[in-house]
């Protein structure tokens, strides 16, 4: 006969009523308030009224520590076990920013790939080499050891300022939670508006201007060869230049979005397309990434209406006969195209015309240089890229993207009479 373990013979006989569960609980109590009373180290007393008092830790205080008093010595003994317990099992850094972002998620405050995005920044960060403050219980983290958490980040990570901005949102999620549930005494708006940060502490990533967009001498060259290949794919970067669509609206387009309305009292035609879906990327329970459709836009914008040319439609129609039948504007062997499929294909079309790869995002901001550069109305280029403000699409989407010759032309003209 094989030998029991003591774990199955303990198991065995807990079972069969011979060990009664209830006095295993009462040992481990009484073991564990034994562990809570020897880690205290201020002496007991009962005072001249009969009450029992001892002091407690507290940092906060200018003596270290805090009176305690009770009526009975077994009260104070469980405000002192109360304590110990309670510490040790303060959450710790770690422990509050999945608490932090689980919420998030659960109220729909957040989708899925911004808790992924969130998880990433999270390791990146907090798990550092230089600095790690993860497993850290957060009642230790004061403002000093902050402020040099942060100062060190950013200067041995060689963060930018948009790399501190991600960063910054998981600092003030993660303390204003902590905060709320009486984790952490730090008022992170507070910290954070009185942080002093130089410029001079961000990496600056020097963009080359001729790389954010096409320029003008390339477009026409990149419109002919989409035009002439005529495969679904080709014809998907088209429309973003026709259309300044994010290539994840672009994957999550249905037919039902293009929109034609006759406008009786102007005699015109209004056409355009409804974004009100875009591709989301996220990782699933496996582990593994997934794409899938949100029905909402991107940003906090909301849905727009992008008003297209005979052009767009054009090439919709296009579009439409080489998927009749599809569920999604974008498919192929009964799948919806990805987002990312089109930057693929458009890193095949720069090689073949052996002009400098750029993803389809620059088409975007071609797009919203061009609409700029045309004298569109600012509120009516904001509402067509889906921005909030005007300010966005001229900081992060105008870069000048004409010739050498234009260049050289527009400025002999402006100076001609000086």
């Amino acid at each position: 006969m094989q030998e029991l373990s003591r774990g199955e013979m303990l198991n065995l006989a807990i079972e069969n009523g011979i060990i009664d569960i209830s006095t295993i609980k009462k040992k481990i109590e009484m073991n564990e308030r034994k562990k809570y009373l020897e880690e205290h180290e201020f002496k007991k007393w009962k005072g001249a009224d009969n009450k029992f008092y001892t002091y407690l830790p507290d940092q906060d205080s200018k003596r270290g520590k805090k009176l305690l008093k009770r009526t009975t010595e077994k009260d104070l003994d469980d405000a002192i076990i109360k304590f110990y317990k309670s510490k040790s099992e303060e959450p710790t850094v770690s422990a509050v920013f999945r608490m932090w972002i689980s919420e998030k998620l659960e109220y729909g405050e957040i989708q899925k790939q911004s808790y992924d995005k969130y998880n990433n920044n999270y390791i990146r960060f907090f798990d550092n080499e230089f600095y790690p403050i993860s497993n850290i219980k957060i009642r230790y983290v004061d403002e000093e050891i902050l402020e040099k958490f942060i100062k060190t980040v950013v200067s041995k990570l060689e963060l930018t300022q948009k790399a501190y901005s991600d960063m910054r949102i998981l600092i003030n999620g993660i303390f204003k939670y902590a905060k709320r549930h009486g984790y952490s005494k730090i008022s992170i708006t507070n910290f954070m508006g009185d942080l002093e940060l130089s410029k001079n502490m961000f990496k600056r990533i020097v963009k080359k201007k001729e790389n954010e967009v096409f320029l003008e001498d390339e477009i026409p060259r990149i419109i002919e060869y989409l035009k002439s290949n005529r495969d679904i794919r080709s014809l998907g970067l088209l429309l973003i230049f026709e259309s300044g669509l994010r290539v994840g609206e672009l994957s999550a387009l249905k037919p039902c979005d293009i929109m034609v309305e006759n406008i009786k009292k102007n005699k015109i035609q209004k056409k355009y397309i409804s974004v009100s879906r875009t591709e989301v990327k996220y990782k699933g329970e496996d582990g593994r990434w997934q794409c899938d459709v949100r029905d909402y836009p991107k940003t906090d914008a909301g849905i727009r209406n992008v008003i297209i040319s005979d052009n767009a439609i054009d090439t919709i129609s296009k579009i439409r006969r080489l998927n009749p039948f599809g569920e999604f504007l974008f498919m192929e062997n009964g799948n919806r195209i990805r987002g990312n499929a089109f930057n693929k294909k458009l890193n095949r079309v720069c090689k073949d015309l052996n002009i400098h790869k750029r993803t389809a995002h620059k088409i975007r901001k071609t797009y919203g240089t061009t609409l700029i550069d045309n004298d569109v109305d600012d509120s009516i280029v904001a509402e067509m890229m889906g921005h909030k403000e005007i300010g966005t699409t001229k900081k992060y989407y105008y870069y000048s993207n004409k010739s050498d010759k234009t260049k050289i032309e527009q400025m002999e003209r402006a100076l001609a009479n000086i």
